[in-house]
């Protein structure tokens, strides 16, 4: 078996690690420091004798790349990875040549100290690669030319909140930039330009092969569609007037004035923001982004307002030199709110444009859900806004503090994604990249991976297996999940290690373990001053929740030895855990053996885990919802646990009325769905993890779920409390699925709509009915 596991797993390597970029030369800056902060522009000019009908290059960089082909920005890149598995593109880039002399040129941008967390480097680095022979020449070597931008500088995390402290806590998306324009070689990028006086590139030369272990990139390219300003909100210092603004409508700011302007976009959103000006020599532009505005730090006001109220955040200068200037930030932003402070010297400053192009993962033909109440449509789009904002080239926790794929974010994000794409790429990738973060000592991986991270993260790590049951369930791809046995088995075995004997229970664990947000302050699971969670009954069941769903994969993939063990084992614990924290007069779950602390996470887990029998589940449920002395509620997060444990206690209908977070959402302004819905702990305004409405929208509300593993036919059941029209539909890999439900007095008509090859049923109180490729028109009663 081990023979067998270890055959598979080299298969799955090499059919990923297989490349053709081979023989590649990396190029670089001639330079002493070559891993610290940097711009690097590089330039090749090549003759073509007629256009070729392709001319497929690789490309990549450390630590970023914007690649142009006679002036034109092709891509940019690479996607994100680590050193293992470390991307290069693959671009035909004959669309973009012309007969005659043809220049590429690539920007190579390394962030230093301060790049973000989630970017591995080795040092600066370029590498194009033809995959035609007779087109070698294109190849990076030492007759490029390159040439280090002294007009980039910059603003680290600690000069901003050095100077304005806008944010006590964790950022970790990199610097900022400081850009003078009068030092910027403009049109380096066209065939114009006159490179004569720049140095050549440096080939690289390793030991051996290079650090960097290049495979193709297995995700899409970025969406990159033009996005518009709104609305002028205030303007301080010129007349500007407030009012409806779209970004083309010149801004004039006259000579030696200070002035300040605040431009909403009227939803968050994030990409490459573009400033186009013109004349205000020795002028500076500072450019600051921000969800919305404070009443005083860390405290923010309603979304939608802005007066008395604060602009905290990240920003850009920008210094013009009097010609008609363009500036592009190196690394995305994200904002709803941006605000200009110009200070003007002698001569007067036009502000021509201001634009964004948006930068996220292409969802192509998204979920659609429509009801006859407004305000669910809007929470349904809230959150596909948010799955939007928190997609690009990882999952991303936040897009403004941190762009981090974390394991735990990523099991309500995974299947949200699942109902709203047919391209699963980004989710396998995710689920891949992650596990590579794996230490062979404890067998856990990192918190958020690809980063920088130093430390283990044992829930996430659970996180992983979780949802790696939950897309096995939707798409059951059996030979993606089987090569991560052993990595799955490891997770399982480090906390096996911690159980105590005497309790049954996990005993003692000082690792990170973060199951969700304090409702007061801090995180749960509770740890002591010595940073060790002891006996903890939420940590224990998160535990055995995670072993009940690699006993499925495990039983999938024909592992029945393995399963068994890991099925006693989870047995023997949700016994100690009933014998040790059921509290008969509360008739709930205690948080720890020898306290009466009481969570809603504990109890949650504990149904979803069977510790108590399925006859009593509904009524512990309805109990949980009901009662009013816990210390501990899930916070909009968690609730992905409570919507998961109506679904398996049948009591979907409860859904529609537990949605106050996200209606509170509403009510303050949000564009996308916040961190916690704690006032505790109010930070992120957009965090995937709370979206997991539209998916519970469309399973539990609209009724539909997979009838098989793999969700070949399906299976619909809707729940539609006070709704009397609802008409949705979902991407399904056979084709879309859509539903139609109209209620009139009594009666529900149902159209139904499933692609070709796919068949199911139609449950409607208490009634079933047969469902057929096509259209299926039900009346029932």
């Amino acid at each position: 078996m081990r023979i067998k596991h270890l055959i598979t797993t080299l298969i799955f390597l090499y059919s990923f690690s297989f490349v053709g970029a081979q023989n590649e030369t990396w190029i670089s800056y001639p330079s002493a420091n070559n891993t610290g902060y940097g711009v690097y522009h590089f330039r090749k000019s090549i003759n073509l004798n007629g256009i070729p009908e392709k001319m497929v290059i690789h490309v990549s960089a450390d630590n970023r790349y914007n690649l142009f082909i006679n002036g034109k920005r092709v891509c940019y890149g690479p996607a994100k990875g680590d050193l293992k598995t470390y991307k290069y593109d693959v671009i035909d880039i004959a669309p973009f040549l012309r007969d005659g002399k043809n220049q590429i040129a690539a920007l190579i941008y390394n962030g230093g100290e301060d790049k973000a967390l989630s970017l591995q480097s080795v040092q600066t680095a370029f590498m194009l690669l033809s995959e035609n022979e007779d087109y070698s020449n294109i190849n990076t070597d030492k007759t490029w030319k390159v040439f280090k931008n002294p007009a980039y500088k910059p603003i680290s995390y600690y000069e901003l909140n050095r100077k304005e402290p806008w944010f006590y806590g964790f950022y970790a998306c990199g610097p900022c930039d400081n850009f003078d324009s009068q030092k910027h070689p403009w049109g380096w990028e066209t065939i114009e330009f006159d490179d004569r006086n720049w140095g050549n590139a440096e080939e690289l030369i390793f030991e051996g092969k290079a650090p960097w272990n290049l495979v193709p990139r297995n995700i899409a390219f970025m969406d990159n569609h033009l996005e518009y300003p709104a609305q002028i909100r205030l303007a301080e210092g010129v007349d500007i007037v407030a009012g409806a603004w779209k970004g083309n409508k010149p801004l004039v700011i006259p000579a030696n004035t200070r002035a300040k302007f605040l431009i909403d976009f009227e939803k968050l959103t994030m990409g490459y923001p573009e400033l186009t000006v013109a004349g205000g020599t020795s002028s500076s532009i500072k450019v600051k982004y921000a969800e919305a505005l404070y009443e005083k730090v860390n405290l923010k006001g309603h979304r939608d307002s802005v007066n008395n109220l604060t602009m905290f955040g990240i920003w850009d200068v920008f210094h013009p030199d009097g010609n008609k200037r363009t500036f592009r930030p190196l690394w995305k932003r994200t904002f709803r709110y941006v605000q200009f402070v110009v200070e003007t010297k002698n001569e007067p400053l036009e502000i021509l444009s201001y634009q964004n192009e948006y930068s996220g993962y292409p969802y192509a033909e998204m979920a659609t859900f429509e009801s006859n109440d407004s305000r669910l449509n809007e929470i349904f789009e809230m959150c596909q806004q948010t799955l939007r904002m928190c997609s690009g080239e990882t999952y991303y926790d936040t897009p403004f503090y941190e762009q981090l794929n974390y394991g735990g974010d990523n099991l309500p994000i995974s299947a949200l994604s699942a109902y709203n794409s047919i391209d699963d790429r980004l989710l396998r990738e995710m689920l891949r990249l992650y596990s590579q973060s794996e230490n062979k000592e404890t067998g856990l991986f990192k918190s958020a991976y690809p980063s920088r991270f130093d430390f283990d993260q044992g829930t996430w790590s659970m996180a992983w297996i979780q949802t790696l049951n939950d897309y096995y369930t939707l798409r059951g791809d059996l030979e993606f999940i089987r090569p991560f046995t052993s990595k799955m088995e490891g997770i399982l075995e480090y906390f096996e290690r911690h159980l105590d004997e005497t309790t049954g229970m996990i005993g003692c664990v000082n690792n990170t373990n973060f199951v969700d947000w304090s409702v007061t302050k801090g995180r749960l699971a509770r740890y002591n001053e010595k940073g060790e969670i002891i006996q903890s009954t939420m940590l224990t069941l998160y535990f055995a929740h995670t072993i009940d769903c690699a006993v499925k994969l495990f039983k999938q993939m024909g592992l029945s030895d393995k399963a068994q063990h890991w099925a006693t084992i989870g047995k023997r614990i949700k016994a100690g855990v009933y014998i040790n924290c059921w509290d008969e007069n509360e008739q709930l779950f205690r948080d720890y053996p020898d306290n009466n602390v009481f969570s809603q996470h504990s109890n949650l887990l504990a149904i979803l885990c069977d510790v108590i029998p399925p006859a009593e589940q509904k009524e512990m449920l309805n109990r949980i919802l009901s009662y009013n002395k816990f210390e501990e509620v899930a916070s909009s997060y968690f609730s992905f646990f409570l919507f998961k444990a109506m679904q398996k206690t049948d009591q979907e209908h409860l859904f529609l009325e537990n949605l106050d977070f996200w209606y509170q959402y509403l009510d303050r302004g949000f564009t996308t769905c916040g961190e916690t819905g704690f006032a505790s702990h109010d930070r992120s305004d957009c965090h995937a993890w709370s979206a997991h409405p539209a998916y519970y929208l469309l399973s539990s509300v609209c009724g539909i779920k997979p009838a098989d593993i793999g969700f070949n036919n399906v299976k619909i059941r809707p729940h539609l409390g006070r709704l009397h029209n609802v008409s949705a539909s979902m991407p399904h890999p056979k084709g879309r699925i859509s539903i139609e439900y109209k209620i009139t007095k009594d009666k529900m008509k149902a159209i139904i709509k499933l692609p070709k090859g796919m068949s199911g049923d139609f449950e409607y109180r208490g009634k079933y009915y047969a469902l057929g490729e096509g259209e299926n028109e039900i009346d029932c009663k």
